[in-house]
C-alpha cells in the first residue's frame, strides 16, 4: 500500500518529518502486561513531575504544534494536539484509568504509544491495517478538501473535515484530523489487531535524528511486547512516500 505526504506540506512547514513504524503479526492483548503498564504509569509520574511542564503550552514541543495548527486555520485553543491533549490530562489527574484522569491502559499497542509519547513528549498516532483496508486505496498525510468523510474513535456520526485542514486519509476515509488532533473509529487499535502502522511527527524543535531514534525505541518495544515483526521508514521533503 503507498504512503505518501503531499509536497505541499514540507513546503508550508520546514523541518517536518514522520516516522512510520509497520507492525505485522502482532498480538495485541487488552489486559495490562506488567512491565507496559509500569512504563505507562511511570510516563505519566514523569510528566507530573517536569518543571518544564508547568505551562504546559509554552513547552517548545507543544508551542511548535500550536503555531502548526494556526497555520492551517484552528485554533489551538479549542484543538489541542495529541499530545498537548495527553500532557494537559496527565497533569491534571492521578494517574488512575479512569475516564477522567490519567491515561487507562487501552490495549498493549496503544500503551507503548502514549508511553513512548509521553516520555519525548511528540505526538505518535497508531491505526489498524489490517481490516478494511484491501481496496487499492492509499494512505495520505494532506489539506482536505473539504468532501472526506470522518467518523471519530467511539462515535458513528460522520462529518467533514475543513477545506485547508490537515488530514490523514485512507482513501476518502479520514483517520484522523487536524494533524494530530482526533483519531477515526476506523482504524482504532482493537485486540484483534495484527497489523498496524504508527506515525511519530517531528516539527522542529524535534528533528529527523530525534525522530528516528524514537522510531527505533518505540519499534523495539512493539517487537519485544507484542511479539511483532516490525519495520522503521522515514517520510520527508527528500522521500515523501512510501510502501507499507
Amino acid at each position: 500500500m503507498l504512503y505518501r505526504i503531499d509536497p505541499a506540506l514540507f513546503q508550508k512547514y520546514p523541518g517536518y518529518v514522520r516516522g512510520v513504524i509497520v507492525a505485522r503479526r502482532s498480538i495485541n492483548i487488552e489486559g495490562p502486561i506488567d512491565e507496559v503498564a509500569r512504563m505507562l504509569k511511570g510516563a505519566q509520574k514523569m510528566i507530573r513531575e517536569r518543571a518544564d511542564l508547568a505551562t504546559v503550552s509554552a513547552h517548545p514541543n507543544i508551542a511548535a504544534w500550536r503555531e502548526a495548527y494556526r497555520a492551517f486555520g484552528s485554533k489551538p485553543t479549542d484543538y489541542a494536539s495529541s499530545i498537548e491533549a495527553m500532557v494537559k490530562r496527565v497533569r491534571r489527574g492521578d494517574g488512575s484509568t479512569s475516564l477522567t484522569t490519567g491515561l487507562p491502559y487501552i490495549n498493549t499497542l496503544a500503551a507503548l504509544c502514549n508511553s513512548t509519547a509521553l516520555r519525548y513528549l511528540v505526538t505518535i498516532g497508531g491505526h489498524a491495517i489490517d481490516a478494511g483496508m484491501d481496496d487499492g486505496q492509499e494512505l495520505r498525510l494532506g489539506f482536505a478538501r473539504g468532501n472526506e468523510q470522518f467518523t471519530a474513535f467511539g462515535q458513528t456520526t460522520i462529518e467533514q473535515p475543513n477545506p485547508g485542514e490537515v488530514i490523514f486519509t485512507y482513501g476518502q476515509t479520514v483517520l484522523c484530523r487536524r494533524w494530530t488532533w482526533r483519531q477515526a473509529e476506523f482504524s482504532k487499535l482493537m485486540r484483534t489487531t495484527t497489523a498496524a502502522e504508527i506515525n511519530i511527527d517531528g516539527l522542529p524543535p524535534v528533528t529527523p535524528t530525534d525522530v528516528e531514534a524514537i522510531s527505533a525505541d518505540l519499534a523495539n518495544l512493539v517487537s519485544m511486547y507484542c511479539g511483532a515483526a516490525v519495520e522503521v521508514k522515514m517520510l520527508s521533503e527528500a522521500i515523501p512516500a512510501i510502501e507499507v
